[in-house]
């Protein structure tokens, strides 16, 4: 039984259209899924939540292309990437309002003080253990209190089918409710299912298989027919609702709200 926390994106083919220009759709489906998912959260809501300021943390930032990213579309916004290796990247994209530390995410507790907004995009897969890392972050939200987001984007059990080794792990619907189950039930959760069968196969069609037999990607062949196949494939998937067939998954956490309250607005999807 699919449990009522879990959502597809509100998204129809007009708003595919108006993503063209923001978004590389020669990614992988996964990633322009998730692309879709960052540049379409109603960032002002959010940032009003959060006092009109956001402190963000990224763990597993890697080159820090999303923190680049989150800078543009939300005000106001200040940024903290972290990652087990410094890359050479960083230096180039360190501002005033984005910075980047070299730290290992078992120790990510201690980078929260004044931080209201944590995320991770494709990292905790790598991270060795995923419970401590939650457990740590749970803890530090009772301490103080204050409103606190988290953002945390999975891949699915499919994954390991299209990529065929990729990190520690990948997440099913029943080990994110065990999740939920652990540490999230007191707050305001959302779970979003991004992709689907559609995706999953024109991964393996057009990425995987020429991975594997060393022959020209998709992508490279015929850039524009990738495209428009790959929007095609996000719009099919979008009006079938099935988490356990995603290609990736969403995990939306607001702790220390009160949800009651009228300026909440529980359905801002």
């Amino acid at each position: 039984m699919i449990k009522p926390y879990w959502k597809n994106l509100k998204l129809n083919d007009q708003d595919l259209v108006n993503s063209i220009n923001k978004i590389n759709f020669l990614s992988s489906p996964s990633r322009v899924c998730c692309d879709l998912f960052w540049h379409n959260l109603p960032w002002d809501y959010i940032s009003h939540v959060l006092g009109d300021n956001i402190n963000a943390v990224e763990v597993g930032c890697g080159t820090g292309r999303y923190g680049n990213l989150l800078a543009n579309l939300i005000k106001n916004f200040n940024y903290l990437g972290c990652d087990i290796n410094k890359k050479e990247i960083w230096k180039s994209r360190t501002k005033s309002n984005i910075k980047f530390k070299v730290i290992n995410s078992d120790h990510i507790n201690n980078e929260l003080k004044q931080k209201n907004f944590l995320f991770t995009q494709s990292a905790v897969e790598h991270f060795e253990n995923d419970f401590l890392f939650f457990k740590n972050i749970q803890t530090y939200i009772k301490k103080t209190k204050k409103p606190f987001l988290q953002i945390h984007l999975l891949p699915s059990t499919f994954c390991l089918w299209k990529y065929l080794i990729h990190g520690y792990r990948q997440y099913s619907t029943s080990k994110i409710s065990k999740l939920y189950n652990t540490f999230w039930k007191k707050d305001f959760f959302i779970a979003f299912s991004l992709g689907g069968k559609n995706c999953n196969i024109q991964h393996i069609v057009d990425i995987t298989i020429p991975m594997i037999t060393k022959t020209t990607d998709y992508r490279t062949k015929s850039p524009e027919n990738y495209e428009a196949r790959l929007r095609n494939s996000i719009s099919r998937d979008l009006k079938i609702f099935n988490p356990k067939r995603a290609s990736f998954y969403a995990l939306f956490i607001f702790s220390n709200i009160n949800k009651k309250k009228e300026n909440f607005k529980i359905d801002i999807f």
